[in-house]
């Protein structure tokens, strides 16, 4: 039976059922991440106007099922019923199986849910999630060799997938194995060459490796992602981190030291310029500018 469409919602006097719709469907197409806001509005929903929903109740029941999970294990009745009534609709959808895989997770079967992980990538290797899953499951169990060699295995196939890079980098960093972060943080240069982000965090390892020529290429990708973004604070300190590190360096000689200084009190000059036009806390600024001060080669 169709209920009015007008009916307001019992906890919200202010919604009625339109507004709980398109609320769901906005929340869908951002991503948004409120689960104890979409427990409430999609359990309503689903129990009052599933006839009004019409085939939209299964992204509903998908979208209630994920949020539920986040807010296990009280609501853990209300992700089983989802996913029984999901399986039932879509016996061999491959996002249904995920939601299981999800579920096997949050109860620590990781061998049930790595198996199934597995089988889905033999049912269908271009779908990318459940890689991704395998490696936040070698991650939670603390297996970091495992989780490299499987996002090295997915980025063969998904090499565009920067998030993946950016992932790999970070578990390198972790193990010390700073080389390979680069190389990582090389394709997403070569990908997206205007991203300031990528060439600070390029110019990081660069400055964590240490030596004449890692300091001097640090700097120059410290100063492109400054270029970029003006407002990147965190590159203007490495501008003056890494620059004030060369000129201290003995065996230069005094046209290259004298490079050196000028352009470490330059990006020392737009970090206080920063936080004046930031208007920060007259404590924050002083401190600031006494570590400026020590920093600065002299």
């Amino acid at each position: 039976m169709l209920r009015d469409p007008e009916t307001v919602h019992p906890v919200n006097e202010n919604k009625t059922w339109p507004d709980i719709r398109d609320t769901l469907r906005e929340w869908r197409k951002d991503h948004v991440r409120c689960s104890e806001r979409i427990v409430e509005l999609g359990e309503y929903a689903l129990t009052h106007y599933s006839s009004n929903l019409g085939n939209e109740k299964w992204a509903v029941y998908e979208q209630l099922c994920v949020a539920a999970l986040d807010l296990c294990p009280s609501k853990m009745q209300v992700v089983n019923r989802c996913i029984q009534k999901l399986a039932e609709q879509f016996p061999s959808s491959l996002r249904v199986s995920m939601l299981e895989g999800l579920r096997l997770e949050y109860l620590k079967k990781w061998e049930e849910a790595l198996e199934m992980y597995n089988s889905m990538i033999e049912y269908e290797p271009t779908f990318p999630a459940p890689y991704k899953r395998k490696v936040a499951i070698f991650k939670a169990q603390g297996k970091i060799a495992d989780a490299v060699s499987e996002l090295n295995t997915f980025l063969d196939t998904f090499s565009c997938e920067h998030e993946s890079w950016l992932e790999l980098a970070d578990l390198y960093i972790g193990q010390q194995s700073y080389k390979q972060a680069l190389f990582c943080v090389e394709e997403l240069l070569l990908q997206y060459p205007h991203n300031h982000l990528y060439h600070q965090r390029y110019a990081d390892i660069l400055h964590t490796l240490g030596g004449k020529e890692n300091l001097e290429a640090s700097c120059k990708y410290y100063c492109k992602a400054a270029e970029l973004n003006p407002s990147n604070v965190r590159a203007l300190y490495g501008v003056l981190m890494s620059s004030s590190a060369l000129a201290s360096i003995g065996k230069v000689s005094a046209k290259v030291k004298s490079d050196h200084q000028t352009l470490a009190a330059w990006a020392a000059d737009m970090i206080e310029e920063h936080y004046k036009a930031e208007r920060v806390d007259k404590s924050v600024m002083l401190e600031t500018v006494s570590v400026l001060d020590k920093l600065s080669p002299k």
